[in-house]
């Protein structure tokens, strides 16, 4: 495995001719042509170079987005696998259960349509369906989407909001949970998916934000590179990009939605989720309703389309 060779997450701007592949910021959408290296490192995809977007201060992958390679990818993660894909419906049963009670909180399942984005192995789309909504769901995997139909539930392959084509009924309730961090084009998925529904309607979406931890093991590596490394990849994991809860906030209110709710509180994935990541979870919790810091490994998001 090889050392970060490059420690400071603002201190080199990368220059235009080639080193960048990279047009826009995922997360953003803004040119990278202010965009600062951030650092070099192995992660689950291989050696990856990222840049700190100064716009919405999101860390993200310079790597063009090729959806053959993306789907590849998926299927040699444990959420893109068929059999521990299908595991982790029950792993995450605590956190879809815990969301479907905030959106039942604020619309009636019955009669109600509900589009997952990134269904997967149709978790929360069983969950979903078992609370009374009609559920449709998409995935770029396949696999995935047989097995959700073999659920006897309505799921599609597609990529984007726009192309799918189970339902042209603009619709009451969309979740993306844990999917946006994998967008190679955040805004324009969040005008697509604010176009496919009625006024009214719910945007719900379970986030990662540990930009925060990215941040310190930026640091760490001109320390540690090793140490800086581990906590690198602890934050971000596999993602194509890294951003701050108030970013995406800002970003989702200029899309046109209105802020419901935004709060740690709900987004532990597991009762045997570690308590290391719990405490995390709880100290997160208390320090952004507190302070207004965000210091959590996640959030659940909840928007409305006036």
């Amino acid at each position: 495995m090889s050392a970060a060779r490059s420690l400071s997450p603002v201190a080199l701007e990368i220059p235009r001719s080639s080193a960048c592949r990279t047009a826009c910021c995922p997360a953003c959408g803004v040119p990278t042509g202010t965009a600062a290296h951030a650092w070099q490192f192995v992660n689950a995809r291989g050696e990856t170079n990222w840049l700190h977007c100064s716009n919405c201060h999101s860390y993200f992958m310079d790597r063009e987005y090729a959806l053959d390679s993306e789907v590849e990818h998926t299927q040699q993660m444990t959420w893109g696998d068929t059999e521990q894909g299908a595991q982790l419906n029950e792993f995450k049963d605590l956190m879809y259960q815990s969301i479907l009670r905030s959106i039942c909180q604020l619309v009636s399942p019955t009669g109600c349509t509900l589009l997952d984005v990134g269904c997967a192995y149709g978790g929360f789309l069983k969950a979903a369906a078992a609370a009374g909504f009609r559920v449709l769901g998409y995935d770029i995997v396949p696999a995935a989407v047989r097995h959700v139909q073999q659920l006897g539930l309505q799921a599609q392959v597609c990529s984007h909001a726009a192309d799918f084509s189970l339902t042209n009924e603009p619709l009451d309730v969309i979740t993306v949970l844990d999917a946006n961090i994998y967008w190679p084009d955040q805004p324009a998925e969040l005008r697509q998916i604010y176009d496919r529904l009625k006024p009214g309607g719910l945007l719900v979406m379970r986030v990662v934000d540990k930009s925060w931890l990215a941040t310190l093991g930026a640091l760490l590596q001109q320390v540690t590179p090793a140490a800086g490394q581990k906590l690198l990849r602890r934050a971000v994991n596999d993602h194509r990009f890294s951003m701050p809860l108030g970013s995406l906030l800002g970003l989702l209110e200029s899309t046109g939605f209105r802020i419901v709710s935004a709060s740690p509180r709900g987004a532990v994935h597991s009762e045997k989720t570690s308590l290391p990541v719990k405490l995390s979870f709880g100290l997160g919790t208390a320090l952004w309703h507190t302070l207004g810091i965000f210091l959590a490994p996640g959030a659940v998001v909840i928007a409305e389309k006036p």
